[in-house]
């Protein structure tokens, strides 16, 4: 064979096998440029993944963000809905105490998995959860939940804040939302309804009202409940025998007492002094501290 043959042979042997192999040459912008092991060239669908996300405070960082959900199965309202105040970035109250007992459950399809803000709405919503942002006028916005769709802040004609002690917080409360339903229960729909609000870390309970005398009906509701409350509740006094021996004055205490209240009070003698000791109400107190007195009299003398 030629020469001249031999290498146009070669050269056609060599090209079909660089063709099999599926080497090409490189074009001639990338002339430059090294393959690197491992590495991919971006495209313009990677382009975003490095963009500067949108800023916390503005609703389109708030919509981006996400949170993980807890296992699919039945929580309290209250650890969930914490969730929704982190999205949200606001306190959360919500618009009656009794929704702290009631459950929210987390499906198979969205447990332990990250959702925004849409979707917990949604899936609250489904469970009759309803988000509300509230700017309030002296508490800066809050995020408030209710069982109303349709709740709006819109009586704050009237409103009151009551400081409540947390041995009479339950009594106050009950009472502020029994009065709330009852005045509100008359009302036609769209009407200006009284709303209420409790912050039990801070003892007060907060009632606006879009009637003057609703706010008092109500305040004063709960502060007949306070006083009833604290007057019901049990409390330890004691009194110094001053002529009778401690143990002789709770004999004839005890004789005088009507039998069928002695289950209302405790008595008994104090380990110093000549005291007795002794727990009841304030009614009760007050009952058993004047018996006390006329009992504890000098004897008589014999002459």
């Amino acid at each position: 064979m030629m020469p001249e043959a031999q290498r146009v042979l070669h050269c056609y042997l060599a090209a079909l096998a660089l063709s099999l192999c599926g080497v090409t040459a490189p074009a001639a912008d990338r002339k430059n440029e090294t393959a690197t092991p491992g590495k991919t060239r971006k495209g313009p669908e990677d382009s975003g993944k490095n963009a500067p996300a949108a800023p916390a405070g503005t609703a389109a960082g708030t919509a981006a963000r996400r949170i993980i959900l807890p296992k699919p199965g039945s929580y309290r309202a209250p650890g969930i809905l914490r969730l929704a105040g982190k999205l949200h970035g606001l306190p959360v109250k919500v618009e009656q105490r009794e929704l702290n007992d009631e459950t929210i459950r987390i499906s198979k399809q969205l447990g332990e998995k990250p959702v925004t803000l849409n979707e917990l709405n949604l899936m609250l919503a489904s469970q009759s959860f309803y988000l509300h942002v509230w700017d309030h006028p002296r508490h800066g916005k809050l995020l408030v939940v209710s069982r109303r769709q349709d709740w709006k802040p819109e009586n704050l004609r009237f409103k009151k804040i009551l400081t409540v002690g947390p041995r009479g917080f339950n009594h106050a409360w009950v009472a502020v939302q029994n009065t709330k339903e009852a005045l509100n229960a008359d009302l036609e729909p769209g009407s200006p309804r009284i709303v209420t609000l409790a912050s039990v870390k801070a003892g007060k309970i907060f009632i606006w009202a879009p009637r003057k005398d609703w706010l008092q009906k109500v305040t004063m509701e709960a502060e007949k409940s306070i006083s009833e409350a604290l007057n019901s509740r049990q409390r330890l006094s004691s009194y110094k025998a001053l002529h009778l021996r401690a143990s002789r004055l709770k004999e004839a205490l005890l004789e005088k007492f009507p039998e069928e209240e002695l289950e209302r009070i405790h008595i008994t003698v104090a380990p110093w002094g000549n005291h007795l000791l002794y727990r009841a109400n304030q009614e009760y107190s007050a009952r058993l501290l004047e018996l006390l007195k006329k009992l504890d009299k000098p004897p008589e003398k014999v002459r």
